[in-house]
């Protein structure tokens, strides 16, 4: 499995974006994810052309591949409803020209008080108005799993089940799904079971530990996350896409000098959690879980 890192990790030097490539390479990582949403104003506002040809550039000359990007997902329905028609098709253009497969984009939730029933349809239109772009552009959308931790109300998108009826009605190749381990902790979720359950519509992954009270993105071992349960569940799933941290908080804050000491103690890790899922028994035994669905049993996990 390749490992990756979101370049958010180095986000505050991203004008010598060239740089922040070399030293993700130099730390180890196998594959980076394209961080569209925290460029995409500035580099309208500019030269985006010259940004997107230095970063293909400085992928290319170290030899890492985009594995997926975020795209614009912002803090409200009402920004992203307001500024998704300027800012979406441009950052698939950049995934495009950069090579990422998979742009990540939050499902929305229409009100407090909307409905599963309308919460679905209000999103099954707001994405299928993307499609001629991702067809044309051969650039898929991965619809990420919420967390309404924080809330009174429910969020869409919080449990599995909405994301597999969503991407059932979506009903097209270029739709997929991706997983935030932390947002399913702050959830409670048996990630064992969720992450199982989505099969095949799986197709990125947020990688990062937290407290389980808020969104930290931390490194794995960092925070309380059951690190052999996402394992498990991604087996199950017949998961083949890239491990990708989206763990920043473990690095940015840190003083620049020390920055590369963590990246490739992210690295470690990356590298440890890859060798327990690949020690996972393929197609394994399988036992039926308290609700009725199978689960996989591997070596070394309870």
């Amino acid at each position: 499995m390749k490992l990756a890192t979101s370049l958010n990790v180095l986000h505050d030097i991203t004008p010598h974006i060239s740089q922040a490539v070399a030293r993700l390479a130099a730390a180890g990582f196998d594959g980076l994810d394209f961080n569209g949403i925290d460029v995409v104003r500035d580099w309208l506002a500019g030269d985006a052309e010259r940004h997107v040809a230095t970063l293909a550039e400085a992928a290319q000359q170290h030899g890492l591949p985009f594995v997926q990007a975020h795209g614009p997902m912002f803090g409200s329905v009402d920004e992203e409803l307001r500024d998704s028609p300027r800012l979406t098709p441009p950052c698939l253009a950049w995934c495009a020209r950069l090579g990422a497969p998979w742009m990540v984009m939050h499902p929305l939730t229409v009100s407090p008080h909307a409905s599963r029933g309308e919460n679905l349809a209000h999103n099954v239109a707001y994405f299928r108005q993307w499609l001629p772009d991702m067809e044309r552009l051969d650039v898929g959308m991965a619809i990420e799993n919420m967390s309404d931790a924080w809330t009174a109300h429910r969020r869409y998108g919080a449990v599995p089940e909405d994301l597999i009826e969503l991407c059932e009605a979506l009903d097209h190749p270029l739709f997929g799904l991706c997983w935030d381990t932390g947002h399913a902790h702050l959830q409670k979720l048996d990630q064992r079971l969720a992450i199982a359950s989505l099969g095949a519509r799986l197709k990125v992954l947020h990688v990062q530990d937290n407290d389980g009270a808020q969104d930290n993105h931390l490194l794995p071992f960092c925070g309380s996350v059951r690190w052999d349960d996402v394992l498990a569940g991604l087996r199950e799933a017949g998961y083949a896409g890239a491990f990708t941290f989206e763990t920043h908080n473990s690095v940015r804050p840190l003083p620049d000098d020390l920055r590369d000491d963590a990246l490739r103690l992210a690295v470690g890790i990356g590298r440890h959690l890859c060798a327990r899922f690949d020690a996972l028994i393929p197609n394994g035994d399988r036992t039926a879980s308290r609700d009725g669905q199978v689960v996989v049993q591997a070596s070394g996990l309870p």
